[in-house]
């Protein structure tokens, strides 16, 4: 993976990539019609949509814990079974 600051680019790039910017998915095509390569845009997450995130797994880790415990196993059991 290449990583560059945005302020690195030029102006013509700059323009080229504010489609993804906006939410668009950019594809470069050869000649040919066949893909060379894309540009997707990253959509940072809120802090709120990443609480609730956080709150959501947080209550499937319980669910899974009392259900390993109703299952009389532990969660070494489950580890090994999933390794096997």
């Amino acid at each position: 993976m290449v990583r560059i600051r945005l302020s690195e680019l030029d102006e013509a790039v700059k323009a080229f990539l504010a489609p993804a910017q906006q939410g668009q998915t950019i594809v470069v095509e050869d000649d040919a019609g066949r893909l060379q390569c894309g540009v997707t845009p990253y959509v940072q997450a809120s802090p709120a949509e990443k609480q609730a995130a956080l709150a959501s797994l947080n209550r499937l880790q319980q669910k899974a814990a009392e259900s390993i415990a109703q299952l009389g196993v532990s969660e070494a059991d489950v580890d090994r079974e999933l390794q096997d």
